[in-house]
């Protein structure tokens, strides 16, 4: 308990310390959390889990005309787990982190950041952050450390991104990577009513992937598809997999439905197979909303898994 308030106190000094010198800073946030049942090998139980929930801060100062410095310090906040012997700091861990300046050639940053690769998805997992997540059955989905990351300003909806890991990374090998994606249209789709990218991470966590991402919007039907080719950088077979997604919004809700197939073992599951998710979305506010869902994998090699979950998230 000391320590987490030693903890808590640093950061608070900090929030004073940027609002003093910063010329916007914002302080922000996410609770979303959820009663899930799931039934795996190990059996079924019920549980309160915490679906990404967070806090953080980000900012920026202007250095000349044109020029910009900015930063973010993101941490994740598992707020269902249960204390392990009154250790509470053990619930937080570190997301996006850096420092780094914007102009008109782009940003530039230093720090923790999601590579070029996971930000090529756009918006296309339907059940992100949840069982049926893209990274259940997929790799790439990587926010590492160690990183200098650019991106490049929208020309005629085009951007570039790049993410270099230095050799230092623990997750590297003594090998440095290089993550680059070509973006093109809106990934909210609410300035074009398309999104298409191609990414390719070369020795990023000991793997090569190439990544193929579209989504487009038809009135209120939002429907996407990614391809993606993995290959561990040790030489192994390469492995695909695709993805489908579609939402229907209808007034305050939106049906929600996934389904993924991969032939390679990367994911988060450590195996092959299948995952079929639908779910419902309700709107409450334009801060909260409510999530019903179900998610089922058919795996190779495992024992089948079933996941059913009622959820609250809240934005500020």
């Amino acid at each position: 308990m000391k320590k987490t308030a030693i903890m808590f106190s640093s950061f608070a000094m900090c929030l004073l310390s940027f609002n003093s010198v910063a010329e916007a800073v914002d302080i922000y946030g996410r609770a979303h959390l959820g009663v899930a049942n799931s039934d795996t090998n190990e059996g079924s139980k019920t549980s309160v889990e915490s679906y990404s929930s967070r806090i953080g801060i980000k900012g920026s100062g202007e250095i000349s005309e044109g020029l910009k410095a900015v930063y973010k310090f993101e941490f994740a906040v598992n707020a269902a787990d249960q204390d392990s012997d009154g250790k509470t700091e053990e619930n937080i861990s570190a997301r996006n982190q850096y420092v780094g300046l914007q102009g008109s050639y782009g940003q530039i940053v230093l720090g923790r950041h999601d590579t070029a690769l996971k930000i090529s998805q756009g918006k296309i997992d339907q059940m992100n952050d949840f069982n049926g997540d893209v990274k259940a059955l997929f790799n790439g989905e990587n926010r590492l450390g160690d990183v200098v990351h650019y991106s490049s300003p929208i020309v005629g909806n085009l951007q570039f991104v790049v993410t270099y890991i230095a050799e230092d990374n623990s997750k590297q090998d003594d090998e440095t990577g290089i993550s680059a994606a070509f973006i093109y249209g809106d990934s909210k789709l609410k300035n074009t009513p398309y999104f298409v990218s191609v990414a390719h991470d070369s020795q990023v966590a000991g793997y090569d992937i190439t990544r193929f991402t579209a989504q487009s919007k038809i009135g209120d039907l939002v429907v996407g598809g990614m391809y993606q080719q993995s290959e561990k950088v040790s030489g192994s077979d390469t492995e695909g997999g695709f993805l489908l997604s579609a939402s229907y919004k209808i007034d305050k809700y939106k049906l929600l439905a996934q389904y993924q197939d991969s032939e390679g073992d990367f994911g988060k599951l450590k195996d092959s197979g299948t995952g079929t998710s639908v779910g419902v979305e309700r709107s409450l506010s334009k801060q909260a909303r409510m999530y019903m869902w179900y998610t089922q994998f058919s795996l190779d090699n495992k024992a089948d898994e079933d996941h059913l979950a009622v959820t609250l998230r809240y934005d500020f």
